[in-house]
């Protein structure tokens, strides 16, 4: 006869990496979305500002003004590639290179008078919040 305590130990360690792993799916979803919200705000003149976002382990990003991306597809192509790496606990950037980006966020262009970090950083924990339901398999609330 098994010892009932190892079949715990067995259920207890699934249940561990499947929330570890739903965790996961939900932080990179999150990011996903932020950063896929970030590019969509990004003002456009050449698209540079829009090219520049980045996700990153560090804020290394050079600025290159050659680089545009007016659609801002890259940026977010890039992101939903990038994300993959990272796990709960890990430090993630979400990083914009354009020198010029803080005169943006504060309001600098009439496409964005508002801003850009502010207004999607404010929306970021109902965003987590629908991606953990999600993961969890809860109805997700549309934002």
């Amino acid at each position: 006869m098994t010892d009932p305590r190892s079949n715990y130990a067995v259920v207890l360690k699934k249940a561990a990496r499947d929330s570890s792993l739903k965790l996961d799916r939900a932080l990179q979803a999150t990011a996903v979305e932020t950063i896929g919200r970030l590019v969509d705000r990004t003002p456009v003149d050449t698209g540079a500002a829009k090219y520049h976002w980045f996700v990153r382990a560090q804020p290394d990003e050079k600025f290159d003004k050659s680089r545009v991306d007016p659609g801002g597809q890259l940026p977010k192509a890039r992101a939903k590639a990038d994300v993959k790496q990272f796990r709960v606990g890990w430090m993630l950037w979400l990083v914009n290179s354009a020198f010029y980006f803080t005169y943006l966020e504060r309001g600098s262009s009439k496409q964005a008078p508002a801003g850009v970090i502010a207004i999607t950083l404010a929306e970021v924990p109902i965003i987590w919040r629908r991606n953990m339901d999600a993961s969890w398999g809860y109805a997700a609330k549309a934002l």
